[in-house]
């Protein structure tokens, strides 16, 4: 069985990755961490350039945990929205911010395959069960996008 297949140990991997990506001052040391990870998982599975925006969700996909359940909602224009449902160390904490960070794992991914990605509704939000993601090829625009960690800094200011 590999790691990324039992339950107990993504659960628990995923606990201690949240306590630096919790800490912003620890910054300088999540972010390698994430990026590390993913090109890691990008590795084993062989993840390969995307040509448009189903092929970046499929890479992305693959590049996910086994147990991650990535599930895509809709092609509107130019952006792929998709959601998370699998469970987050950082759901109902609020930490929305932290979810940001933890996302590098993400976004390294999708830089990777020619992409971008934002978390548009983040299950840090107390009450959310997942998240909700925009993806867009790396040559489009994200700036009418409003990242879930910048709308809660707007309504609610920083954590």
């Amino acid at each position: 069985m590999l790691i990324t297949q039992n339950a107990w140990l993504v659960g628990f991997v995923r606990k201690i990755v949240a306590w630096p990506n919790r800490r912003a001052w620890l910054t300088f040391l999540s972010r390698p961490l994430m990026r590390r990870m993913a090109n890691i998982a990008m590795g084993r599975v062989g993840t390969q350039p995307a040509d448009n925006l189903e092929t970046l969700f499929e890479q992305w996909s693959r590049a996910s945990p086994a147990l991650a359940d990535y599930r895509f909602i809709e092609k509107r224009d130019n952006t792929v929205y998709a959601e998370i449902h699998s469970a987050c160390a950082l759901r109902g904490t609020s930490d929305v911010e932290a979810c940001h960070r933890m996302m590098e794992y993400d976004r390294e991914i999708m830089r990777s395959v020619g992409g971008k990605l934002v978390v548009l509704e983040s299950q840090a939000t107390p009450g959310r069960t997942f998240c909700r993601v925009a993806l867009r090829t790396s040559d489009a625009s994200t700036s009418d996008l409003i990242p879930a960690h910048e709308l809660r800094r707007r309504s609610h200011g920083p954590r």
